[in-house]
């Protein structure tokens, strides 16, 4: 620090004999200039209101630009003693929550005791009757809910308790109310509350800001983004073009970067309006700028536009590489997964695969897409009780207002007081209904989400924290259905036509497999595998393989694409031992390994279209209750020669 820089410098001076009296006597000043100087820093000045103590705290943050994190929070906590020491609560506790916000952000925080302090400081608020401090403190155990525990809910009650402290102050008094409004409206933006997004950000607007702390361009971008999520366009760019002009005026580092984030917002929205050669070179300016000052999440956003409107001028090469450049960028920043922009990617990846008739890869980025949309959509549901708990807080501030403001009309307020109270408690008992109902529809949908991955069996399993799952088994057969010729059937068509065929097509399998009681593993690109004789074991498993793969070859003998097309498929049958299970973290699926698996799909892809091709030890398993035809011995890849069947029908 400055102040021990300057003791322990005159201090190796005044040891230094060869200087002479003069010298001596100027070192010794210097001396008791850096002890004022210290105790100065040391000791908090008296102060008589919370707006001295919002600016004090300020240039105490200000002076410790160069500290270090630890430097910092040590620091805080030191004059937070010697503030309470000196009576001043109110100061003691600002610099204790400083302290806290700095703890908050190291690689070692403990999320349960951080949680534990923020709500000791509010109740330390309101035991000593600090209404600023207690809005501070329910403001930054917000942020924490928001950044780190990730209880949204929690943050936003936080948020909201804060505001109904707050709003009732001028910003004279205290200076932070248009910081705090802006966070309320920012995380009403995060969740897609268009609405109160820009009825707090213009609330905001309307608010006088503190003396260097300016955030009209973070309010002015923010309600561009409402609007321009609603599809009011002319208003979002108003907005944009705001922050542009003023940021583009500005000689300040800090602010030039608002003009390439506007700039590439007016190109998005310029996009969103089909203008797409006015918003290529505001986009490919927005992406240079923002990757070279690492604003990752913003470069991203212009990079999707960018590769749709590629997409759209039918370059899916330059398209898909924008994206998959976007999407590694961003898979290492802490942001991800941001369900919004990735919902976005994987949607855009999808579309260009499929254009470029890569089926497997279109698969996989649809899904992903899906998962991720599903994942906001959670995330915005969650909003529902803060909003609720918003309302009913709103009206018991009114209630307050009311009984303090009309003490003439004391029985009339008694008999409003009942009537509210009823209502309240009708409110009480319908918000708690639809909470019940939100949570059942919620897990009822969890459910069958899981369900309609994994068996019902091994879903419960995993929902009792069991994994990885791996069971053995001694009989299963497995059967594995493919399309003949599915490449060329593909080249050329519509991929949306081929999905749909390959959907209706998987659609009847399923049907089939329920009723036949096997279990579908999985589809890869045009192959479906099915499995009998687990989760749940079954004496009869060939049996029911059998019967399947017999109505399959009847039914599909007479299929046609809708352009009349006749479509075959290969099916493989074998039965033995398998290993199942669950492994790994993400997108995980109950899965088979084993000699048994590897030979079954090898009967499919040695099999002749139309027919079911299995091996001899199918056979000997069902043998007497099906005719087959040999196909002798034939050469099967990793296995050798092997003696091999075709089903014909029942006997």
């Amino acid at each position: 620090m400055a102040d021990k820089a300057i003791i322990n410098y005159a201090r190796s001076c005044l040891s230094y004999r060869k200087f002479s009296l003069l010298k001596r006597f100027a070192l010794i000043l210097l001396l008791c200039f850096g002890w004022l100087y210290n105790y100065a820093q040391e000791r908090p000045l008296k102060l008589n209101s919370y707006a001295e103590r919002f600016f004090y705290v300020d240039s105490v943050r200000s002076s410790m630009s160069d500290a270090t994190p630890a430097q910092r929070i040590e620091r805080y906590l030191v004059l937070s003693k010697k503030a309470e020491d000196a009576g001043d609560l109110e100061l003691a506790g600002k610099l204790k929550l400083q302290a806290y916000e700095g703890e908050m952000r190291q690689p070692n925080m403990n999320k349960a005791d951080m949680e534990k302090k923020f709500a000791d400081m509010i109740a330390y608020a309101d035991e000593n009757e600090l209404p600023y401090l207690k809005a501070d403190a329910l403001e930054y155990a917000g942020d924490f809910h928001w950044e780190f525990s990730r209880h949204e809910t929690a943050a936003m009650e936080n948020f909201v308790a804060a505001y109904n402290i707050y709003n009732k102050f001028s910003p004279d008094e205290f200076p932070a109310k248009q910081q705090y409004i802006t966070s309320l409206g920012g995380a009403y933006y995060r969740y897609e509350d268009n609405e109160n997004c820009i009825r707090y950000m213009q609330e905001a607007l309307n608010t006088k800001a503190p003396k260097g702390h300016s955030i009209y361009l973070t309010v002015n971008n923010t309600i561009g983004l409402c609007y321009r999520r609603i599809k009011n366009y002319d208003s979002a760019l108003l907005y944009f073009k705001k922050v542009y002009d003023s940021a583009s005026r500005s000689k300040e580092p800090r602010e030039s970067i608002w003009a390439t984030i506007a700039g590439g917002n007016i190109g998005i929205t310029y996009f969103q309006q089909g203008k797409y050669d006015e918003a290529i070179p505001l986009l490919d300016t927005d992406i240079e700028r923002s990757l070279a000052t690492n604003q990752i999440k913003n470069a991203a956003a212009s990079m999707s536009t960018r590769a749709a409107i590629y997409y759209y001028k039918k370059d899916y090469d330059k398209a898909e590489q924008l994206l998959l450049k976007a999407l590694h960028i961003c898979e290492s920043k802490p942001f991800w997964p941001a369900y919004n922009l990735a919902a976005d990617m994987y949607t855009w990846l999808y579309k260009v695969y499929a254009a470029k008739g890569d089926i497997r890869h279109a698969y996989i980025y649809a899904d992903s897409a899906i998962v991720a949309k599903d994942s906001n959509e959670a995330l915005m549901n969650s909003l529902n009780l803060a909003k609720a708990n918003e309302k009913l807080s709103y009206v018991q501030k009114k209630l307050d207002e009311e009984k303090l403001n009309d003490r003439i009309k004391l029985d009339q307020l008694a008999l409003s007081k009942k009537r509210i109270e009823a209502t309240f408690f009708f409110v009480g008992i319908v918000v708690l209904l639809l909470v019940i109902v939100f949570i059942a529809r919620e897990r009822r949908r969890s459910e069958n989400i899981l369900l309609n991955i994994l068996p019902e069996k091994i879903a419960e399993r995993l929902k009792k924290r069991e994994h990885p799952i791996a069971d053995y088994f001694e009989n299963a057969s497995i059967l594995f259905i493919d399309m003949a010729g599915f490449t060329s059937f593909a080249d050329g068509r519509n991929p949306k036509d081929v999905v749909n065929i390959l959907n209706s097509v998987f659609t009847e399998f399923d049907r089939l497999a329920d009723k036949h009681g096997l279990e579908k593993i999985k589809t890869i690109g045009d192959c479906y595998m099915a499995v009998s004789g687990l989760p749940e074991p079954n004496p009869h498993h060939a049996e029911a393989a059998a019967e399947m793969a017999i109505e399959i070859k009847s039914e599909m003998a007479r299929y046609k694409a809708d352009d009349g097309t006749p479509i075959t498929f290969r099916m493989g049958l074998d039965c033995g031992p398998v290993v199942a299970g669950v492994i790994g973290r993400r997108k995980f699926i109950y899965d088979l390994w084993g000699d048994t698996v590897n030979t079954a799909s090898r009967m499919e892809t040695t099999g002749i279209a139309g027919e079911i091709h299995c091996s001899d030890r199918f056979k000997k398993q069902i043998d007497g209750k099906y005719k087959f035809t040999s196909r002798g011995s034939i050469e099967v890849k990793g296995k050798g020669m092997m003696e091999t069947w075709l089903m014909i029908e029942p006997k």
